[in-house]
């Protein structure tokens, strides 16, 4: 299977998904803890394939593990140029996960590198020249500079930038999103926005009540096509030109993550 993901905004060709058999909401501080209407997300998640599919991009689906997190399936690598890199999960649960992608890349002959130091893929977001790397309770700075250390070594001109970012929210796809070489949208939760400002010139701003409902956790199609679970900043985007589908994934998004969560981006042109 060909993988190249130079930056976030090329035109979307194949991505990697895992359906939610195993999907639950066990966090019994989660107020829809064991309130999972199965149907509704099945249906839901179905609608999110079909969609993908008529857009023309190529659907691959990850063998399943015993993981209810497993549905987000971005967190479990991402692909730079043409590497893709494993991610080493923190929590103990999500590591088996890591297992699947494995298993996936030796059999489909993908050069990859397996990550060293604490790194999700929920807190990567690949530029052109830059990857702005989210520091969060998943993702560690000796990540940040283990990244940098295999970029250089395979001559891939890239800089890794870390960004600051309030922990309330999982990872930094949740508080920031590229929209193209010089958009991203941007919500309060970011610390570090004048880093990103040295990198991107058009900032959209998203409310912290959007951020909270993933307003950022978008999927980019390319050519300002979109997706996203978040009808006000889907609207917001629309506004402002963007071609945007809103897709219903309440049953996905009441389990802490999204569109973006649950798509692996493999192949951008």
């Amino acid at each position: 299977m060909k993988i190249y993901r130079h930056n976030d905004y090329g035109n979307l060709r194949s991505c990697l998904l895992c359906y939610p058999v195993n999907y639950k909401i066990a966090n019994k501080s989660n107020e829809f803890y064991n309130k999972t209407d199965y149907s509704l997300a099945y249906n839901q998640y179905n609608n999110y394939i079909n969609y993908l599919i008529a857009e023309g991009i190529r659907v691959r689906f990850l063998d399943l593990v015993d993981s209810s997190k497993q549905v987000y399936a971005k967190d479990v690598g991402f692909v730079i140029d043409n590497i893709l890199f494993i991610s080493k999960m923190n929590l103990n649960e999500r590591q088996r996960e890591t297992e699947a992608i494995k298993k996936f890349a030796i059999e489909d002959g993908i050069s990859h590198y397996i990550m060293q130091n604490n790194i999700e893929g929920g807190d990567v977001a690949v530029g052109d020249n830059v990857v702005f790397v989210g520091l969060s309770s998943r993702t560690s700075l000796k990540a940040v500079i283990e990244l940098q250390q295999i970029l250089d070594l395979k001559k891939i001109n890239k800089t890794v930038v870390p960004i600051n970012f309030d922990n309330s929210m999982l990872h930094l796809d949740c508080v920031f999103s590229l929209l193209g070489k010089d958009s991203a949208i941007v919500s309060p939760y970011v610390y570090d926005i004048e880093i990103i400002k040295e990198h991107i010139k058009n900032i959209i701003e998203i409310t912290k009540e959007e951020a909270r409902g993933f307003g950022s956790n978008i999927v980019y199609l390319g050519d300002k096509r979109l997706v996203t679970s978040s009808i006000s900043v889907g609207n917001k985007l629309k506004n402002l030109g963007y071609d945007v589908k809103i897709i219903d994934l309440s049953e996905i998004v009441k389990g802490e993550g999204s569109v973006d969560c649950a798509t692996l981006a493999f192949l951008r042109e």
